[in-house]
């Protein structure tokens, strides 16, 4: 019986810490459609890799398009 307990709560603080285990990945690239020149102004932040907030993906892509080295997406959420 204890070592089913034992093995048990093993397992589980395993599972645990797998959920926090995540790659350094740099970012991701923002879905832009090139035929649009305006944003909207509903507000869903998105934290780019340039450690600036933007008001939504969109609005990242209005900046990209201003650029030679794009800006992507670090997380979804305010910096």
């Amino acid at each position: 019986m204890k070592v089913t307990a034992i093995f048990f709560l093993s397992a589980l603080a395993l599972l645990s810490l797998s959920g926090n285990a995540k790659a350094d990945v740099p970012g991701t690239k923002a879905v832009c459609n090139s035929n649009v020149n305006g944003c909207t102004r509903i507000y869903n932040p998105i934290c780019g890799t340039d450690g600036q907030t933007y008001s939504n993906e969109c609005e990242l892509c209005m900046e990209n398009k201003k650029r030679e080295v794009p800006v992507l997406i670090k997380k979804h959420g305010p910096c």
